[in-house]
């Protein structure tokens, strides 16, 4: 039985997804320009082929980005990153994810000229940023 997953996300620029990861400390390699990289899975003939990005997860089981026609998918073993880690697909999606969005919600706004004035976080960790923007 496989434990292979895919998910697709709403991730479209790999920039973005770089600089969550490298705010999250979370390591990554990236395949070098025209290949892809292989991942292992938990199962003795598992793999996860054509990734483009192996994201480390501290155990020898990463996680993998690889291209769709139209943004990205995601690809790991989760039961096997879950029993060595400890952490959950949840979690862990939903950190890189809330970051990526940080990260193009911030560069979006810089882009247009605005300034951040505050940044609030309530207790359901929704994220309130003021910005301003001088003529």
């Amino acid at each position: 039985m496989s434990h292979i997953a895919k998910i697709d996300t709403k991730i479209k620029d790999l920039a973005y997804l770089k600089k969550a990861l490298e705010t999250l400390n979370i390591q990554f390699v990236e395949a070098k320009e025209g290949e892809t990289l292989t991942l292992k899975g938990y199962g003795k003939n598992e793999v996860i082929t054509g990734c483009i990005m192996e994201i480390k997860t501290g155990s020898s089981y990463s996680i993998g980005i690889r291209k769709k026609e139209k943004g990205y998918e995601v690809a790991a073993d989760w039961w096997a990153i879950e029993t060595f880690t400890g952490q959950k697909q949840e979690d862990i999606m939903n950190r890189i994810t809330k970051q990526y969005a940080y990260e193009t919600i911030m560069d979006k706004i810089k882009g247009m000229g605005y300034s951040v004035i505050q940044e609030e976080q309530d207790v359901k960790e929704n994220l309130r940023i003021t910005v301003r923007r001088w003529d």
